[in-house]
């Protein structure tokens, strides 16, 4: 167990990897990512799935602890090499406690001297202007930027929507009644395969728990206007506008009027909305909107090591 004491200049220390620390991860994970616009944690099942599996490094997941008390931690893992580049690896900047802001130096340091130990020249990572810090980490750090992501995210503050518009038009999502005709919209504008398509029939069931709503309108049987409203399961007071489609701006208006209401019943505060591949034009409604905030979800930086 690689294992560093930093007693004589903090409280801290930091470990590698161990059985059992998925749960804590989690924890600290979802205290962080609440006060992101954009909360996320992978589970604490899902991370001992991966933490499973034989081509998992522990030693590229290193911990920060407080005693027995963990207050921070960083991801990295070696990428397959490509022919003719050098080694590379991406990194997931800290996810740290407030008040121990400290543990972040720690452990980018601890990750930056392990990944060159086993020989990485190149470091990659995706920050967000969502999630907290990471884009001022990647300043602090002198990584350079890349590119954009291609998928542009509004956030829609509930108290910024027009509840006036009137939205008689807008129902709820019948499985039995638009299941098919819904699918073949999804399936055109994404470009999806049929066992993708399937797969998304298959996750209204299953995810039918995490579904605040789901939203049709319809003009002369044709479907004109919808989206899926998925809570955050890391921030409740948040929800996502996903798989968002509209024919014209009035039918965005309409969508998003009706899920102002539905936001005064659930306790929604704000939806985030995401635009992404032949989505990306819908951008031109979005103007009808008063968005606060329109830019990639992430972008790429690297850095030499």
């Amino acid at each position: 167990m690689h294992e560093k004491s930093l007693s004589w200049m903090s409280a801290y220390i930091i470990k590698n990897y161990e059985d059992g620390f998925e749960e804590e991860q989690e924890t600290v994970g979802v205290t962080v990512a609440k006060e992101w616009i954009h909360a996320h944690q992978t589970p604490a099942d899902r991370l001992k799935e991966v933490y499973s599996q034989p081509e998992f490094d522990p030693e590229t997941r290193h911990y920060c602890f407080q005693g027995d008390k963990m207050v921070g931690f960083l991801t990295s893992k070696i990428l397959k090499e490509e022919e003719g580049e050098v080694k590379k690896a991406s990194l997931v900047f800290p996810s740290v406690l407030p008040g121990h802001e400290e543990a972040i130096g720690l452990l980018y340091d601890t990750a930056i001297k392990t990944l060159k130990e086993k020989g990485v020249k190149k470091i990659e990572t995706y920050a967000s202007a969502l999630c907290g810090s990471q884009v001022e980490l990647a300043n602090k750090y002198d990584f350079s930027y890349v590119k954009d992501v291609e998928n542009i995210v509004y956030t829609l503050k509930v108290s910024n929507i027009d509840e006036t518009v009137d939205t008689s038009k807008v129902r709820k999502f019948d499985m039995e009644k638009d299941i098919e005709k819904w699918l073949e919209v999804i399936k055109s504008l994404d470009n999806l395969d049929d066992e993708r398509i399937e797969t998304i029939k298959n996750e209204l069931v299953s995810e039918a728990d995490s579904i605040v709503a789901h939203l049709i309108v319809e003009e002369e049987d044709e479907i004109v206007g919808t989206f899926l409203i998925f809570r955050n399961p890391t921030k409740k007071n948040a929800a996502n506008l996903a798989l968002p489609y509209v024919t014209d701006a009035k039918y965005l208006k309409m969508l998003v009027a009706k899920a102002a209401k539905i936001a005064a019943k659930s306790g929604i505060d704000y939806y985030l909305i995401w635009l992404f591949g032949n989505r990306i034009p819908l951008k031109k409604h979005m103007q009808q909107l008063n968005v606060n905030y329109a830019q990639p979800s992430a972008s790429l930086f690297h850095k030499d090591i």
